[in-house]
C-alpha cells in the first residue's frame, strides 16, 4: 500500500528567499564583528552586501510590500526629517570652500540613509528565531576573540593592537546592545550575562578612546529604561537633543567651571576658548554653517586653530549651522522615542545604543566615518530585526478540562492540544 506525502509542494522562491535572508542577516550579525577585527574596511564592505542580500531576498519573496514598506518609511515624520537633514549638507557644497572632499562626505552620509531605509523595509513582517540567534553568537564569539588577540599582543610587549583590532573592538561594544536585547527577551538570563561581561572587559580596554565612559553611560541609560520606561525614554532624547540643538552654548556655560579647575584643564579651556571666538566671529554661518567637510580642512590651512573642539556637536554647528543641527536634534529625538515604544528589553537596548553612539561622538569618536556610519546602519537594522522576532513567545496554555482530567490524546473532533 503507498502511503502519499502530504506535505506542502516545495517553492524554489520562496527557499531562495529564505536562504538569501540568511545569509544576509548572518553578514550583518555574525561575520561582521568577525571580520572586523582582521579588516579595518569590513564594515564599508559587509554591510552594503549583507543589506543588498535581504533586499533581493524581499524583492523575490513580496515586492510589493518591499516597495509599501519603503514608501511608508521614507514619508514618515523621522524619515522626512533625517531626508532633509541630508538634503541640508548636500546643499551645503554650494558655499563649501572644499566641494570635491565634501561631495565624497555627503555621499558616505546619504548612502547610509538609503541602505537604512532599505535595509529596515526589506525584513520580513516575522525574523526567525534561528536568524536572530546569530547576533549574540557573533558578538559573543567575536568579543572572545578580540580578548585572545588583546592578550597575546600583551604577552608580545606590543603598546597597542593592532588598528583592526582596536576597530573591530568598537564594532563589537556596539552591536552589543542589540545582542543583549535579544538574549534578554528570550528570557536567556545566564547567556546575557556571558556576553555582558565580556563586553565589560573589552569596553575597560578602551578607556582612552573614551568607550568606557560611553558604555557607561549607555549601561546607565539601560537601567533607566529598564526601571520606567516612557519617561526615561523621554529625559534622555530630550538630554540629547537639547545638547545638540544648544551646543553653542556650552563655551559660554562651561568656561567658568573649567577655569576653576587644576592646570591639568589648560587644553580643555583653550578648546572652549577657541570654540567662543568662532561663534563670535562667524554670525551668519552660525545659521548657515561653513558646509561641508570644513572643520579638518580649515585646522590644515591654519584658518581653524589646531586644537579645536573634536566633538560632533562641533562639527555639526560648525559644517552645517542652526539648520543642520535642528535636524539632527529632531532626528535623535524621534528615533530614542521610537526606540524608547519598542517591546520589553528592546526598549532599553535601543536607548542604551543611542545614548552609547551619542556619547561616543561627543567624545570626538570616528565622527561620520565611512565604517562608522556602515556600524550603526547595521545595528538599526538588528534592532529592526528583533523587533519583529518578538511573536508567540509563550505557548498556549493546555484547556483547564483536559488538563484536570489528565487526557494525553483527544477525543474524537478535538483539536489536539500542544
Amino acid at each position: 500500500m503507498i502511503r502519499h506525502n502530504a506535505q506542502a509542494p516545495l517553492d524554489p522562491a520562496t527557499d531562495a528567499a529564505l536562504l538569501l535572508r540568511r545569509i544576509g542577516f548572518g553578514t550583518l550579525a555574525l561575520v561582521l564583528p568577525l571580520a572586523a577585527l582582521v579588516s579595518r574596511r569590513a564594515a564599508v564592505v559587509l554591510v552594503p552586501i549583507g543589506i543588498a542580500l535581504l533586499i533581493i531576498a524581499m524583492l523575490i519573496e513580496e515586492p510589493a510590500k518591499f516597495v509599501g514598506s519603503l514608501k511608508e518609511a521614507v514619508f514618515s515624520r523621522p524619515g522626512l526629517i533625517l531626508l532633509g537633514l541630508v538634503a541640508w549638507a548636500l546643499l551645503s557644497l554650494v558655499w563649501s570652500p572644499f566641494p570635491t572632499s565634501a561631495a565624497e562626505k555627503a555621499g558616505n552620509l546619504m548612502l547610509a540613509v538609503v541602505l537604512g531605509f532599505t535595509g529596515l523595509s526589506a525584513l520580513p513582517e516575522r525574523m526567525r528565531s534561528s536568524n536572530l540567534n546569530l547576533s549574540p553568537l557573533g558578538t559573543g564569539s567575536a568579543g572572545l576573540f578580540a580578548l585572545g588577540l588583546i592578550i597575546i599582543s600583551a604577552l608580545r610587549h606590543a603598546e597597542t593592537p593592532p588598528g583592526a583590532v582596536e576597530r573591530g573592538v568598537s564594532i563589537i561594544l556596539i552591536t552589543a546592545w542589540p545582542a543583549l536585547a535579544w538574549l534578554l527577551s528570550r528570557e536567556r538570563g545566564m547567556s546575557a550575562l556571558g556576553l555582558a561581561l565580556i563586553v565589560a572587559i573589552l569596553a575597560l580596554t578602551r578607556f582612552d578612546d573614551g568607550e568606557t565612559v560611553a558604555m557607561l553611560f549607555g549601561a546607565v541609560a539601560f537601567g533607566a529604561v529598564t526601571a520606567s520606561r516612557e519617561r526615561a525614554a523621554q529625559v534622555i532624547a530630550t538630554i540629547i537633543a537639547g545638547l545638540m540643538l544648544f551646543a553653542p552654548i556650552l563655551p559660554f556655560l562651561l568656561a567658568p567651571l573649567v577655569s576653576a579647575l587644576p592646570d591639568s584643564a589648560d587644553d580643555f579651556a583653550q578648546m572652549l576658548s577657541i570654540w567662543a571666538d568662532v561663534i563670535r566671529q562667524s554670525p551668519i554661518e552660525l545659521v548657515t554653517g561653513h558646509g561641508l567637510d570644513t572643520v579638518v580642512r580649515d585646522q590644515l590651512r591654519g584658518v581653524l586653530p589646531q586644537p579645536a573642539p573634536a566633538t560632533l556637536l562641533f562639527e555639526t554647528w560648525y559644517e552645517l549651522g542652526l539648520v543642520g543641527a535642528a535636524a539632527a536634534a529632531a532626528c535623535l529625538y524621534f528615533a530614542i522615542r521610537a526606540a524608547g515604544r519598542m517591546v520589553g528589553a528592546l526598549a532599553a537596548g535601543g536607548v542604551a545604543a543611542f545614548t552609547t553612539a551619542f556619547a561616543l561622538a561627543v567624545f570626538g569618536f570616528a565622527p561620520l566615518l565611512p565604517w562608522w556610519l556602515m556600524t550603526l546602519t547595521a545595528v538599526v537594522l538588528l534592532f529592526g530585526a528583533i523587533a519583529r522576532g518578538q511573536y508567540r513567545t509563550d505557548r498556549p496554555a493546555v484547556p483547564l478540562p483536559m488538563r484536570s482530567a489528565g487526557r494525553t490524546r483527544p477525543k474524537a473532533g478535538e483539536p489536539p492540544a500542544d
